[in-house]
């Protein structure tokens, strides 16, 4: 599966296996690592949205972010949720 058919997948209310979830930790580094307007907005679906508790109108790469923190999270006081927010707002300045 490529990493919006895994988040949706998870989203349907399906288990992640093990590779599902190292597509999304890729995805995830990849934007963070080289972030793009696009990939910090591009808007995720309502259904996305709901699921991972977040605002309609949030990025995909913000669902990808809570969905980690989720099942495995970082272990220190950092969410992936706030360093991608962080990240959509630097680059917005």
């Amino acid at each position: 599966m490529d990493w919006k058919t895994s988040l949706d997948w998870y989203c349907s209310g399906h288990t992640l296996d093990k590779e599902d979830v190292e597509i999304l930790k890729t995805q995830y580094q990849k934007v963070i690592d080289n972030p793009s307007q696009d990939e910090l907005s591009e808007v995720a679906p309502k259904h996305i949205c709901n699921q991972t508790k977040i605002p309609e109108g949030s990025s995909w790469i913000t669902a990808v972010a809570v969905v980690l923190d989720r099942l495995s999270p970082l272990g220190n006081q950092k969410t992936r949720r706030l360093i991608t927010e962080r990240l959509r707002r630097n680059q917005s300045n």
